[in-house]
């Protein structure tokens, strides 16, 4: 569960998509679980040669209109998609049909200065190809590339999983608990914070506040962060102040967005653009404090929560207990959600590049 996949499961079943275009869907195997990502295996060159050949398939019995393809900027994965791009760009010169490569991370910069190689192997990929971007802070990820067609800024969105009753049911139960749960839902790595936000609880804890408690949920990515988290927990005595919920889907997932009071997304990830939790945090009407990474600026400002760093953590968190617990701002960021992030908007945009 990354936002790359949860984007590609929105868009296989998108209404607007599949209604308005004649569409052919291949997954991309490769990394079973998050350990996995970014690194080599046999299995990976197994699944990839598989890729190769259902994509030249399509090409010779689909012939399509346009290719859609969520692509990786370095590593193993990005001389995948090189390989896979070598039947896409040759095709091209039979069926004319463009090309649409969307990332979800950075990497290409930093790729593309490695060496002169990598340079010209990505302007040999991106050659002809409309780039998809989640912000416009990303831009600069192509200053080493020239060869591309077109660059289209395409914000997440994310499923409403709650109708106006639903959240006015929050809210009547928002108001009626004195408990100050606090959500953290990432993928328990610590370059995701959840290091961080642990290190809040033991302040909250050293201070003695009351009716504070911490939820976290996701999938660890090592167990030697299982044993950090649970060695923290035990050690600083947090058993009744700290929850880990595990990975979380379904129900479980919508019933802790219900019961929060407080989104916390101390990232500090270098890959981090837009994450699709927050936005779910806003679908449920929840103020988020979150780290400056990435795009999330563009997310988070002060109608909605706080940015913060880990120096002004408690600060922040104590003006969010002031100001931001409240119906105006649950609803406030609930209209921000609606306003800007439903998955139809994201899947609207998105028919209208691909038809671009």
């Amino acid at each position: 569960m990354h936002g790359a996949s949860k984007v590609g499961d929105s868009i296989l079943n998108s209404t607007i998509i599949n209604e308005n275009l004649e569409t052919r869907f291949i997954k991309i195997k490769a990394s079973v679980d998050l350990q996995a990502i970014g690194k080599f295996s046999l299995n990976k060159v197994k699944h990839s040669l598989l890729l190769f050949f259902r994509v030249l398939f399509l090409l010779l019995f689909f012939r399509p209109g346009a290719i859609y393809y969520t692509t990786s900027p370095k590593g193993f994965a990005f001389y995948r998609d090189l390989m896979i791009s070598i039947p896409i760009k040759f095709f091209r010169l039979f069926i004319k049909y463009n090309i649409f490569y969307h990332y979800h991370s950075r990497g290409i910069k930093e790729f593309t200065s490695n060496s002169s190689l990598s340079k010209k192997l990505t302007n040999v990929f991106l050659s002809g190809v409309n780039a998809i971007f989640i912000s416009p802070s990303m831009e600069s990820e192509l200053n080493n590339v020239k060869s591309y067609k077109k660059i289209h800024f395409l914000n997440n969105g994310v499923e409403d999983n709650i109708d106006a009753t639903g959240f006015n049911e929050i809210l009547k139960h928002r108001s009626e608990s004195d408990t100050i749960n606090v959500l953290y839902l990432s993928n328990m790595i610590k370059e995701k914070g959840y290091d961080t936000a642990l290190e809040l609880a033991k302040t909250v804890r050293d201070l003695n506040v009351k009716n504070i408690k911490f939820h976290f949920a996701g999938g660890w990515a090592s167990k030697a962060d299982t044993d950090y988290f649970n060695n923290f927990v035990s050690m600083n005595k947090l058993q009744d102040l700290v929850q880990y919920h595990g990975m979380v889907q379904g129900d479980q997932k919508r019933k802790l967005f219900a019961s929060a009071k407080v989104f916390l997304f101390p990232s500090r990830y270098k890959k981090e653009i837009f994450p699709l939790s927050l936005l779910e945090a806003l679908s449920y009407g929840l103020p988020i404090i979150a780290f400056d990474v990435g795009a999330v600026k563009n997310i988070v400002n002060d109608e909605v929560g706080k940015l913060s760093n880990k120096e002004n953590l408690l600060k922040s968190f104590n003006l969010i207990k002031e100001k931001y617990l409240n119906e105006i701002a649950y609803k406030k960021c609930r209209d921000t959600y609606l306003d800007k992030y439903t998955s139809q908007k994201f899947e609207t945009n998105l028919l209208n590049i691909l038809k671009s």
